[in-house]
């Protein structure tokens, strides 16, 4: 689905097919090919010139049929780009390519700057999505509307509060993307087994270098088998799309024409359905909830990764080449489609007010008659006398007429929030706050 012409457009973006395409992977194991020869240059493993001659490689666009039919016909993951590469290069430099490095280094530290380049698509989005949903919740601070537990109406809560809560959880997961940089941003260089034992006394020397120049972190340690900091983003990210998926599915339910309180703005081409033309179909809504569905079970997949076998096995990390483009295709999709959902979201405040009926007094009345005659006896009460009210086709104040003083009554006509307002108002403050310190960039 994800490169399909058809439907490509739900399950992923413009801007992820540029991070994964064909030719931006070879692009990107060439720069990092690149910033090793001029690491081995700058350390003197190799001549100055021979890495001269492999920099002029960079941005050079190579043939994609010749690479894949030379890694089919050698049946190893990077030979078939070396041999294509040595084919451009002078007899002497052409020695020099690759040298003393494993397919893991190359892979490895792409795939690292695949996390960069998703990481810093999804911190705009996610900071886009915040500001919507902070402006949101102040706009509708006080518009009321009916808490619901277990699918039914309950209390009073204004629509500013359910966003506050939306905002507030993209905020922390604003704030595990900035806490997990210096974790996830970390070059690999190793060698066969770890030990960079083909270069002797320059190994830690020429990894250093290395990392520096694709502005990476260091390990302190090869990390070829230890695959955790790639399934902590997957992780991460997945539970970003999660909790976009939980506003989706709000929006979803809140649009049912029963209910009527939110609506996703349609253009003049959408068509709800073929054979009903009332119908309006929650599209965007319900996408991102699959796309979170699929974003969560390539996160399970590459947490398999982690369990390695010795100090590297082709089992666990060929996964992660499958599974994170998948799972980060679905991610930046599920941000998009967030994005064009709230900027159109119709809030039918009326309808939110018709719903709440009656029954929005119930929470409120409860305190005040629990003060009076307690709290269980209240409850049974009252409890009666909505069944009493709604079995028999009566109004609810004539069932109470004699069992509730006139104050208790007149909360029958009242909306009371609570604290709704003050707690989106501490939401908002703190996060215009902690976004006063960070940076337009995730880099």
């Amino acid at each position: 689905m994800i490169n399909s012409r058809i439907f490509g457009h739900l399950w992923s973006t413009s801007e992820s097919h540029a991070i994964f395409g064909e030719q931006a992977r070879v692009a990107r194991w060439l720069d990092v090919i690149i910033a090793l020869a001029e690491a081995q240059a700058e350390c003197g493993v190799i001549p100055k010139a021979a890495a001269a001659e492999i920099s002029a490689l960079r941005g050079r666009e190579l043939p994609i049929e010749t690479i894949a039919e030379r890694t089919r016909t050698t049946g190893h993951s990077t030979l078939g780009l070396i041999l294509t590469l040595r084919e451009l290069l002078t007899p002497t430099a052409a020695e020099y390519v690759y040298y003393g490095a494993t397919v893991q280094d190359i892979t490895d530290t792409s795939q690292v700057l695949e996390i960069r380049a998703v990481g810093s698509l999804l911190w705009r989005d996610l900071r886009i999505i915040e500001e919507m949903l902070l402006a949101l919740a102040s706009e509708h601070r006080e518009t009321p509307m009916a808490g619901r537990t277990h699918g039914q109406i309950g209390s009073p809560i204004s629509f500013g509060f359910k966003v506050a809560s939306w905002a507030d959880e993209i905020g922390r997961h604003i704030e595990r993307l900035h806490d997990g940089r210096r974790r996830w941003l970390v070059g690999q260089f190793a060698g066969a087994v770890g030990t960079l034992g083909f270069f002797d006394e320059w190994g830690l020397t020429l990894r250093s270098a290395f990392c520096r120049r694709l502005s990476l972190g260091e390990p302190a340690i090869s990390w070829l088998s230890a695959r955790d900091r790639v399934v902590e983003f997957a992780h991460v990210i997945a539970t970003t799309a999660t909790s976009l998926a939980r506003i989706g599915n709000e929006v979803y339910n809140l649009q049912r024409q029963e209910i009527g309180e939110l609506r996703e703005r349609a253009s003049p081409s959408t068509v709800g359905s073929i054979t009903m033309p009332h119908k309006r179909n929650p599209e965007g809504s319900e996408q991102i909830v699959t796309l979170a569905q699929t974003a969560r079970a390539q996160a399970g997949i590459l947490a398999d990764a982690m369990v390695h076998e010795h100090e590297r096995d082709g089992r666990t990390w060929k996964v992660e080449w499958a599974a994170f483009p998948a799972l980060s295709h679905c991610v930046l999709s599920a941000t998009s489609l967030s994005k064009a959902l709230l900027s159109g979201l119709e809030v039918d405040a009326p309808a939110m007010e018709r719903n709440l009926a009656i029954v929005s007094a119930s929470e409120s009345m409860l305190s005040i008659m629990a003060a009076r005659i307690g709290k269980h006896h209240a409850q049974h009460l009252l409890q009666s006398a909505f069944l009493d009210a709604k079995e028999n086709g009566v109004s609810l104040p004539s069932v109470l007429a004699e069992k509730a003083t006139e104050e208790e009554l007149a909360l029958l006509s009242s909306v009371e929030l609570g604290s709704s307002a003050k707690m989106v108002d501490q939401v908002v403050h703190s996060a215009r706050r902690r976004r006063s310190f960070e940076t337009e960039s995730w880099q």
